[in-house]
């Protein structure tokens, strides 16, 4: 598909969920491989989707850390007016050399999801329904 196309499938994703003892769980994940925490996440909020977006970085094209934390706050806003449950994580290379703070928003449907990646021009966004593998839902022209 693309020189992302390696770099997004071979990245490495967490979220922070909320543990048993009040303190928040780091849940790695990974694309094409099912997790069942964020299963049961969604299970538990009655949702079947989700999907772990950022905003920060559009086209993958680095900026300034300032702009990203501008952008992640905005993304955040607006989920918060669609009274969606979400959580924070990060997505990145590797070798940590690029970081992304990202949000998982659970029980958002696809089209709104594929319309926060355009407006946030995103490459790629993962997509998580329940009992399935994540993948990537590419949005490269």
């Amino acid at each position: 598909m693309s020189k992302y196309q390696e770099i997004y499938q071979d990245a490495h994703y967490l979220v922070l969920l909320p543990g048993d003892s009040g303190t928040d769980n780091e849940v790695s994940f990974s694309i094409n491989q099912q997790n069942l925490e964020i299963d049961k996440l969604m299970d538990m909020h009655g949702k079947k989707t989700a999907c772990f977006i950022t905003a920060c970085n559009p086209k993958g094209k680095r900026i300034d850390d300032k702009e990203n934390l501008r952008l992640m706050q905005e993304l955040e806003s607006i989920v918060q007016q669609k009274q969606l449950p979400y959580y924070f994580g990060q997505g990145g290379d590797s070798k940590g050399a690029w970081i992304e703070k990202s949000l998982l928003i659970v029980g958002i449907d696809r089209a709104e999801a594929d319309q926060l990646a355009h407006q946030y021009k995103q490459n790629a966004v993962v997509w998580f329904e329940l009992a399935r593998t994540p993948t990537l839902r590419w949005y490269i022209e």
